[in-house]
């Protein structure tokens, strides 16, 4: 078969063409798979498998037209995803000090490493595709470090994120600008002028065509469509459709993309179209990446004059980014954690210098000395976030706490949740829940994320109280709810079993719904049959929940254990889980074989009337029974709630 279709593509062995896509895909995997355990950015494991595949090391695997093809689709399909990701809306709320710190973020390495080039001897068009190099931030390296940190509600954190925001779209437009002047080989006022213009104009009007027609267009396509395909189809078309306009206006594809996912931003269905375009990305991404590695000369970064360039770049990398946090100057934030967080390069750095050299901007030493800043950058952050951010401590034993307000520690304003005064940390459980039920329709304030902040190492205590409170968040709560207690740490400290059960949820790469971590559907179906509420509905509640951390491979009686329960309200529990598991197994093994002993059984294991209503609810609200099966059910629990109203029998 592969000698016949390889008779009909001009020449091109497909059967190598295969076994080099094979190599890459699998080698890729494999490498991101160790790089993740070893907590190292996975796009150094996959650069480092194309460099060893290579001609610079082993040589099995070699550049050509159709793997700089894949390549290419790899980077539109990464800018996309980086518009989706980005949200405009964002830039007016980040406020003055992460607009500063993105400004300054761009300015200081795009000037730099420009001068920096110049001193070298390089041309101007050679020295203006060096600083832009320099500019971009790779924001979600910074984001899993303040994840894994429980920071990402810190002042800093808030501020490097938003920062982002400025950081993408000022960094594409000089990407665009710088590429423009290069092709057109001149630097004056007017192709400067002229550049800017096109540039700030395709982005204006690709922009408003996205932002204002995609949501109305996929709609009505979504509305006409009878497959659950052909939205994920279209919105990956109008991704490439908008690389194609940008190519047509000679302004670099990936500008497109970006703003293709703008738009797709605001689609009623962009979870699953980010979910999609996330699993197209996982194929061709890693392939930009080892292409970027089999391009890359060995021998030529090994060269003393490349290392010396390499180190004076990273420097200026280093040093630029750090002059950002002069933007947070007036501020209580840690300038270090925020000039830390701008640090890695990534992925962004590593598409500026994949242009440059495609221009013929830089010259293979140069693309080498670019390759290893990236690499430094994104190296290096990681471990000084992780050092700043472990030795800013703060003594909460010398904290003012001031008496409990009359309105409660926690009011809405302005659809922002406000925390009013200074609580003491071990009321950290009550305010932390009681927020997460107010973020469902408002925001939270600065100053309540920066409490939080502050009390990120403090131990979380645990009551009845704070249960009830658990009760009210998993029946009125929502994804929002969960985001929240998530992103300020409180779910790894108070309730490590949900933590697990989640982060098993999300990277569940077949679930299309990207916020599935963040629901739980058999409490979900509970809460909504069940509203009376009294201490049987919350047993059932607490019930389903165990149920469904359990169902993510997380100990779900763990979970409970840490709830402050009696020992009669935890045998309760117990019994009607276990008791829901008897009748669905009953149910769905065999409805039809139900005899009077088995009736019997079962009557005298739940014991109780109530114990059965609640086992039928629980049992329901799986919600993969057929209409056979929930009608066995019915009949079944009422045989066994008759058994119990004559135990003579």
């Amino acid at each position: 078969m592969l000698a016949v279709l390889a008779a009909t593509t001009d020449g091109i062995d497909l059967g190598r063409l295969l076994l080099d896509l094979t190599l890459m895909l699998v080698m890729a995997k494999v490498a991101a798979e160790i790089f993740d355990r070893l907590h190292i950015p996975v796009v150094i494991g996959e650069i480092g498998v194309g460099i060893v595949l290579g001609p610079s090391i082993l040589g099995w695997v070699r550049t050509g037209d159709i793997v700089f093809f894949l390549a290419e689709i790899g980077v539109i399909v990464l800018l996309a995803q980086v518009g989706m990701e980005t949200d405009i809306d964002e830039l007016r709320r980040v406020g003055r000090s992460s607009l500063t710190v993105g400004v300054i973020g761009v300015a200081a390495p795009m000037a730099m490493g420009y001068f920096a080039a110049t001193a070298l001897g390089e041309s101007t068009n050679t020295a203006l595709f060096v600083g832009a190099a320099l500019t971009a931030t790779s924001i979600g390296i910074t984001a899993r470090v303040f994840g894994d940190l429980r920071a990402l509600s810190t002042p800093e954190a808030r501020t490097v994120l938003g920062a982002a925001v400025a950081d993408d779209v000022l960094g594409l437009i000089i990407l665009t600008v710088v590429t423009r002047i290069v092709q057109q080989g001149s630097v004056d006022i007017a192709t400067v002028s002229s550049t800017i213009g096109l540039a700030v104009g395709f982005l204006v009007v690709s922009g408003f065509i996205g932002l204002a027609v995609f949501p109305g267009f996929l709609r009505r396509i979504g509305s006409a469509s009878r497959s659950s395909s052909t939205i994920p189809v279209v919105a990956i078309a109008l991704v490439l459709a908008f690389a194609v306009l940008a190519d047509l206006a000679n302004l670099a594809p990936i500008i497109g993309a970006f703003v293709a996912g703008l738009g797709l931003r605001k689609v009623a269905v962009h979870e699953r179209i980010e979910r999609d375009l996330s699993s197209l990305g996982q194929i061709f991404v890693p392939v930009f990446f080892l292409y970027i590695g089999i391009s890359t000369d060995v021998s030529s970064m090994l060269d003393g004059r490349v290392l010396l360039v390499a180190l004076l770049l990273s420097a200026i990398a280093i040093v630029g980014k750090l002059l950002s946090a002069f933007g947070a100057l007036g501020t209580t934030s840690d300038k270090l954690v925020i000039g830390f967080g701008m640090l890695p390069r990534g992925e962004v750095g590593l598409i500026f210098a994949t242009i440059g050299l495609s221009v013929g901007a830089l010259n293979d030493e140069l693309y080498g000395s670019i390759l290893v800043v990236v690499l430094l950058t994104t190296l290096i952050a990681p471990p000084l976030l992780r050092w700043r951010i472990g030795a800013s401590t703060n003594d909460q034993s010398q904290e003012p706490v001031t008496p409990e307000p009359p309105q409660g520690w926690l009011t809405v304003s302005d659809g922002h949740v406000q925390l009013n005064g200074r609580p003491p940390s071990s009321a950290l459980s009550a305010i932390a829940l009681d927020a997460a039920l107010l973020v469902v329709d408002a925001r939270p304030s600065n100053g309540l994320l920066d409490w939080f902040s502050a009390h990120r190492n403090s131990s979380v205590t645990w009551d009845r109280d704070a249960t009830n409170r658990l009760v009210s968040v998993l029946r009125d709560g929502s994804a929002r709810s969960w985001r929240f207690l998530d992103t300020i740490g409180f779910i790894q400290r108070a309730l490590p079993e949900l933590a697990d059960a989640m982060a098993a949820r999300a990277s569940d790469s077949t679930e299309l719904d990207p916020t599935h971590a963040l629901h739980f559907p058999t409490v979900e179906s509970i809460a909504s049959s069940t509203h009376v509420r009294d201490s049987d509905s919350d047993e059932l509640v607490l019930a389903a929940f165990a149920r469904d951390v359990a169902d993510s491979g997380a100990d779900g009686m763990g979970a409970l254990g840490r709830l402050d329960l009696d020992l009669t309200e935890m045998s309760q529990i117990t019994r009607v889980i276990d008791g829901s598991a008897m009748l669905r197994s009953v149910v769905t093994t065999e409805p039809m074989n139900v005899d009077q002993r088995l009736i019997s059984q079962l009557a005298n294991h739940l014991h109780s009337p109530r114990v059965v209503e609640q086992c039928r609810h629980l049992s329901a609200a799986r919600g993969d029974f057929n209409d056979r099966q929930y009608g066995a059910l019915i009949e079944i629990v009422a045989e066994i709630q008759e058994v119990l109203s004559h135990p003579d029998l």
